[in-house]
């Protein structure tokens, strides 16, 4: 094999793992943000068990309500 051979090699090799670098963030990225999400949906499905807020989205504010009516 060339040295001009091994050098290709090598940068596709450095290409391949750039790409896969890139990706592995892209889905930590993703799960961070997926995870803050949940966060943000526990606190408000918890706010609304403390009757805080309501959320007229969801099913536990469509609950409160009809407990609240009958």
């Amino acid at each position: 094999m060339s040295k001009l051979s091994r050098l290709i090699e090598q940068v596709e090799m450095a290409e391949t793992l750039l790409t896969l670098q890139m990706e592995r963030e892209q889905l930590r990225l993703k799960i961070d943000h997926l995870t803050n999400l949940i966060s943000v949906s526990q606190k408000v499905s918890l706010a609304e068990i403390k009757s805080q807020v309501k959320n007229t989205c969801s099913h536990i504010s469509s609950t409160i309500d009809e407990n609240l009516i009958h």
